[in-house]
């Protein structure tokens, strides 16, 4: 009893030492356990378990998307595309309206060139007046490429030697001076010289153009038509703003212009 009373201490500590040392050999034992079961699900899932295939990544939209844009969509700017080739529209008598250009047959698309013609300067020496020195020299000018036709009708221009008008002037005359051979005149415009013998006129071509038309929808002609002046088309004014030796130019009442080649002659 006195030895239990003088180690009991001891006692309870050897008890706690073997609890001790038997709980870490059971946690050690539990653990190589668990670390072995581990160990298997992990080369279970290694090995292949329930021997799963990957699928194949769908691609189908992207090949998609590449084969579009190797095929680019063609934008239409001319013909019939409407936003960069507008048209005009008519209103009717009982108030609906409708386009002029319809199927390409209305309209300035209906319109055909059929011709041009050249327009001219002419100018023809006629007569000298005076009796005596310094005389003045007559000459007849029409100037067919004129816009406006009063300006179209022949003209008298006396000029002595050296004088000048508007558009030439007289530089020399041979022979008597009360009846000359001929005379010499500069053009102010590009400084020609031309001889001029009298009653011989003397012509200037390709000054401007005048277009014979022909608009086949309405079986309708239009001849010698100029520069500035307007045509009719199914109820529309239109203007030729230009004419070429093979082209008009004709603007709609939106601004939209049209040219319209000459056809080619059988």
């Amino acid at each position: 009893m006195q030895f239990l009373k003088k180690n009991y201490e001891k006692i309870i500590l050897g008890v706690v030492l073997l609890v001790v040392a038997g709980v870490s050999l059971y946690l050690t034992t539990l653990a190589g356990k668990e670390k072995e079961e581990l160990q298997q699900k992990l080369d279970r899932k290694v090995a292949g378990g329930g021997k799963k295939t990957v699928k194949d990544v769908d691609l189908s939209g992207g090949v998609a998307a590449l084969d579009h844009l190797s095929k680019p969509v063609t934008v239409m700017l001319a013909g019939d595309h409407k936003t960069f080739n507008p048209v005009p529209w008519v209103r009717k008598a009982n108030g609906s309206i409708f386009p002029v250009a319809d199927n390409g047959q209305k309209g300035v698309r209906g319109l055909v060139l059929a011709a041009t013609k050249p327009l001219s300067l002419t100018i023809t020496f006629t007569a000298v007046s005076g009796t005596e020195d310094p005389f003045h020299y007559q000459f007849v000018v029409v100037r067919d490429y004129e816009r406006q036709a009063a300006k179209r009708r022949p003209m008298t221009v006396s000029l002595d030697v050296g004088g000048k008008g508007d558009l030439f002037a007289l530089r020399e005359v041979h022979g008597p001076k009360d009846n000359p051979t001929d005379v010499v005149i500069e053009l102010l415009q590009g400084s020609e010289r031309v001889t001029l013998v009298k009653d011989k006129p003397y012509s200037k071509d390709g000054l401007a153009y005048a277009a014979d038309l022909r608009y086949e929808v309405d079986n309708k002609t239009f001849s010698g038509k100029r520069q500035d002046e307007n045509l009719s088309l199914a109820g529309v004014s239109y203007k030729i703003v230009a004419i070429a030796k093979d082209e008009v130019v004709v603007s709609a009442p939106n601004q939209v212009r049209t040219v319209i080649k000459l056809t080619s002659q059988p």
